[in-house]
């Protein structure tokens, strides 16, 4: 019996002690390039990156739609992007929060999600805690928040504590999957390169690089928007903690691509609209875009996002109706 246990002890010891030690401590050498964008995300929030002398005026927050779409380097000298990948308003609320202790509060909070992230979580778990990038004390806030909604499939899931620490612990079973597609070391200088990026370029990056997009958005699959009850808690609690900490609030959209807005269904655009204008109606002090752009495909890198030449033509356009400086 001893020498079976032996036996296991050496077949288990490298599986659920070692690797969950090489997870955790080499993220950047498994993980793609989307774990650079949230890594360099929450050190910048967290202040960690050790450069808070010039803190930024003019925040961003939203999606990857406003990640690509909204260049700080075009838009004002004084402004970062925040946004993130797959987000909604309650990552969104939590980053802002982060952000709040480390440093000094912005003037100006440019809010700008996709409908779709209105209307539900997207990456909750397959992003944010994933990443580990929210603090463990956020994350079961948002569990015993999700008790009082109902549209929390995608967030308060079955035996989610056991789920979380599973993630937390970095189990194989978790992670076993990005370390198999990488090599275990082979994304390093990649994920280098992109977090160096999203510095050099204060939190901006592309997503679609192509010339031209004819693809089809999320939004044109559905036949209506309805917002979700969880979210829109949330995004209360959001523009909440601005009004105490007094700073402005701009709340836009992004472009879809003529092809997505020509399939978009009429009773999408009408109940969006009704939404953003309740919002601006609860908040008479924020300043509520309710409608939706369309450009032409040819200012799209893909489906969802601008391309290079479409986030030059957007961002001007924004700081003109604005006059971010």
């Amino acid at each position: 019996i001893l020498q079976i246990i032996k036996k296991l002890a050496v077949l288990i010891l490298p599986f659920f002690i070692l690797l969950p030690l090489y997870c955790a401590h080499f993220q950047m050498y498994y993980m793609d390039d989307e774990y650079a964008m949230y890594r360099q995300q929450r050190d910048y929030c967290l202040g960690k990156n050790g450069d808070n002398g010039d803190e930024p005026e003019l925040l961003i927050l939203g999606d990857s739609r406003a990640k690509a779409g909204l260049v700080p380097e075009v838009l004002s000298p004084h402004s970062y992007n925040l946004a993130l990948g797959g987000a909604t308003p309650i990552e969104g609320y939590y980053s802002l929060k982060e952000y709040l202790a480390h440093h000094k509060k912005p003037k100006t909070l440019l809010l700008a999600y996709a409908p779709m992230h209105y209307m539900d979580v997207d990456t909750l778990w397959t992003r944010t805690v994933y990443f580990h990038n929210m603090s463990k004390s956020d994350f079961f806030e948002i569990m015993e928040n999700a008790k009082q909604y109902e549209k929390t499939d995608r967030i308060r899931m079955d035996h989610y504590v056991s789920e979380y620490y599973m993630y937390e612990l970095y189990m194989p079973n978790k992670y076993a999957t990005a370390l198999k597609n990488s090599g275990f070391v082979f994304r390093h200088q990649r994920t280098l390169a992109k977090y160096a990026e999203m510095e050099a370029n204060r939190g901006h990056t592309l997503y679609g690089t192509e010339a031209y997009s004819s693809g089809v958005n999320g939004e044109a699959h559905e036949t209506d928007f309805v917002s979700s009850d969880i979210i829109d808690a949330y995004v209360d609690k959001l523009l909440d903690l601005c009004s105490r900490e007094s700073i402005a609030v701009v709340v836009e959209q992004l472009p879809m691509n003529e092809t997505s807005y020509g399939i978009l269904q009429p009773e999408f655009k009408s109940h969006y609209k009704e939404y953003m204008l309740g919002l601006a109606e609860r908040y008479p002090e924020v300043t509520v875009n309710p409608s939706l752009y369309c450009y032409d495909n040819a200012y799209f890198g893909d489906a969802d996002h601008l391309n290079a030449a479409g986030c030059e033509v957007f961002t001007q356009y924004i700081k003109e109706k604005y006059g971010y400086r």
